[in-house]
């Protein structure tokens, strides 16, 4: 009977596993840089929306020129880094795609060769099979025989 089933490629699986888990946190690491991102901006966007109420409640008061001045130099930077960290998202972004297309293929390489694995384990499986029905085969010819040559003593 054939021993134990040894898949000669589980050193390459094992490896194909460990590269995928890395970058499933890679990819998640991503996510999360991406998300962070996002919320810098939703917060520079709420920032900028009240400095532009503020400046409208003030310009409705009479105040300075110089400090609505100050004012609309402010909106205009606030819009600045408004842009800034949209392309921070726009890279973030690219960042996740890349991640998520390098997951994608280190998915597939393990899929394959676990494919590979199942398919030799079915063979194995039928190896047995075939060796335990030779053996059962030599059985009952063996019991036949004997039964056989018993009755032709007795």
């Amino acid at each position: 009977m054939a021993g134990k089933f040894k898949f000669k490629l589980q050193p390459l699986l094992n490896v194909k596993i460990q590269i995928e888990d890395s970058l499933k946190n890679e990819f998640g690491k991503a996510m999360l840089k991406l998300e962070q991102e996002k919320e810098r901006l939703s917060l520079l966007e709420y920032e900028r929306k009240e400095l532009i109420g503020t400046f409208n409640e003030r310009s409705a008061q009479g105040v300075m020129v110089k400090e609505l001045r100050e004012y609309t130099a402010y909106i205009s930077h606030m819009k600045e880094k408004m842009d800034l960290q949209k392309e921070n998202i726009n890279a973030a972004q690219r960042n996740v795609d890349k991640c998520r297309e390098e997951l994608i293929k280190a998915s597939r390489e393990r899929e394959i060769i676990e494919k590979l694995k199942e398919k030799k384990y079915q063979e194995y499986l039928k190896e047995i099979l075939k060796e335990e029905q030779k053996t059962n085969d030599e059985v009952v010819s063996y019991s036949y025989n004997n039964r056989i040559a018993g009755d032709e003593n007795g």
